[in-house]
């Protein structure tokens, strides 16, 4: 009996821990003194999807994280990428910025075959694969202050490594975003 309710008080405790660590980190940048946007929209291109950004200044910078889902051959991907918006090349237009970034992408997708150095490989009916990736990212966003909402066209060049052991390389994934400034 006092086994049991040992474990139970340690579950206890790790359930308050993981608590307070997830607030901690979500009021995070509401603690935070610089000013924080946030910002979720679409992307129509080759991996269509969802995604939410969060971005506050830095120096002469803006970073942003940005989380997204994504569509592409009959699967779903969640890409995660720190952007990083130069300020300084908005001598152009005052609400034109220009980003760059990295991150990854997990998840997978249904295929009926591969492609291998220009050859085709068929399976037996689709097959699941999962994947797990590497992504780039170049933007060129436009801010409409009357309204709040951001226009992009972007590119995410990846690499992906699937299973049945392939890689795949996408140096054009172009697409255009709209996303609801908040």
């Amino acid at each position: 009996m006092s086994l049991t309710l040992k474990y139970s008080k340690n579950l206890n405790m790790k359930k308050e821990f993981i608590t307070v660590i997830l607030v901690i980190i979500f009021s995070s940048s509401l603690l935070s003194g610089q000013i924080v946007m946030h910002q979720a929209g679409f992307r129509l291109g080759y991996s269509s999807g969802i995604f939410y950004q969060i971005s506050s200044e830095a120096g002469n910078a803006e970073i942003a994280y940005n989380a997204m889902l994504s569509f592409r051959k009959n699967g779903l991907q969640f890409t995660g990428l720190k952007v990083i918006y130069e300020t300084s090349l908005s001598g152009i237009s005052p609400d034109l910025f220009f980003g760059w970034g990295y991150g990854g992408h997990l998840g997978f997708m249904y295929s009926d075959h591969v492609k291998f150095r220009g050859e085709d490989y068929y399976f037996y009916g689709e097959r699941f694969c999962p994947l797990i990736g590497v992504d780039g990212w170049f933007t060129a966003e436009y801010r409409i202050n009357e309204i709040p909402v951001n226009v992009s066209l972007n590119i995410k060049p990846f690499i992906e490594f699937t299973t049945p052991s392939f890689v795949r390389i996408v140096p054009w994934d172009f697409a255009v975003s709209i996303a609801y400034v908040f």
